[in-house]
């Protein structure tokens, strides 16, 4: 499997959690071949609000708070990776997540700090976004929370509002900011005729 056969937001996820796909894969063949593992398993992890490599004897349960997306029987070689499926249970974890984390439109008023943050290539092609908005890099979310204002909410956005938002409100809030997604992200806006504004560098 290569980076770019990959769907983009399920290459972004991972990339948030482990830097690359085949970072991924060197930690999981690393995992897989500690002594006595039977099981490798890539699990979403609700308290730190990112993917984990775990480590599993036989019988073993997951610790809980982490939900599986892909069990793989150790050592790794030569098994099928199924990707989608994978991804269809991280977009059901990060939903579950983050349904107390939503905002309506009239959260962008009250929030203190917004940010865009759909996918750099998106973002790219774009020629608008919400007035006021700062973009910042997802992938990067771990980085660049530490130099947001202390004490102060952020309200983040994507296109739909969907695990792109989402994943990145839930890592900055394990961060410790006070954040949340916008409900349906920038296209719900337009489509209730909210106003937009030229895209930072466009």
């Amino acid at each position: 499997m290569r980076d770019h056969d990959l769907d983009p937001p399920w290459r972004l996820a991972l990339e948030a959690s482990f830097g690359s796909l085949a970072q991924w894969q060197a930690d999981a063949q690393a995992r897989a071949r500690a002594p006595g593992v039977a099981w490798l398993v890539l699990a979403w992890s609700s308290p730190q609000a990112r993917m984990l490599n775990l480590p599993l004897v036989d019988g073993a349960a997951l610790p809980a708070g982490h939900t599986p997306l892909l069990s793989l029987r150790a050592p790794l070689a030569g098994q099928a990776f199924d990707w989608p499926d994978a991804y269809r249970g991280y977009q059901a974890a990060v939903h579950h997540d983050s349904l107390a984390l939503s905002a309506g439109p009239d959260g962008v008023a009250a929030a203190a700090t917004l940010l865009d943050v759909r996918r750099a290539g998106v973002f790219q092609k774009a020629s608008t976004q919400l007035p006021g908005a700062q973009w910042r890099d997802p992938v990067h979310a771990d980085q660049w929370a530490a130099e947001l204002p202390a004490g102060r909410p952020v309200l983040v956005y994507c296109v739909y509002g969907h695990e792109v938002s989402r994943a990145t409100a839930l890592r900055l809030r394990a961060a410790g900011v006070d954040a949340r997604f916008l409900e349906g992200g920038m296209d719900a806006w337009q489509a209730a005729g909210r106003p937009l504004q030229a895209r930072e560098g466009a």
